[in-house]
């Protein structure tokens, strides 16, 4: 997995439609580490300890918590140490739309999928 995450992290353009493996890379290994295990190089120096994402399931009795996950990616649960929807790491890859763009709301529900899919398939 290392491997690939480390070839796929090169930096796409924020229209682009990207796998979950790809958004993972540039949003969330950072502080969650290359393999989810919350040990990325900028996770020493948050304010709160950075979830094992691997280990999910396990601690939600063997089942993945899936709704909550993506409630957190998609900003409706505010997560203090995520920051504001304005924050930098989220950029608009994960900002929920004007409702009046079905388009831009769909792409936005497809890249929050696309992540909470791949998170589950890092489980243990």
């Amino acid at each position: 997995m290392i491997l690939a995450l480390i070839t796929a992290g090169c930096v796409h353009e924020p229209g682009a439609r990207l796998s979950g493996l790809d958004l993972y890379v540039n949003y969330c290994a950072a502080c969650h580490g290359a393999n989810g295990e919350g040990d990325g190089p900028v996770g020493n120096v948050m304010q709160v300890q950075v979830p094992n994402l691997r280990l999910l399931s396990e601690r939600n009795s063997g089942i993945f918590p899936e709704e909550s996950i993506t409630e957190y990616i998609d900003g409706r649960t505010v997560v203090s140490s995520h920051g504001d929807r304005r924050m930098p790491v989220w950029g608009d890859v994960f900002r929920w739309t004007d409702e009046n763009d079905p388009e831009a709301e769909q792409l936005v529900q497809q890249r929050i999928a696309a992540i909470v899919g791949f998170i589950d398939e890092m489980q243990y």
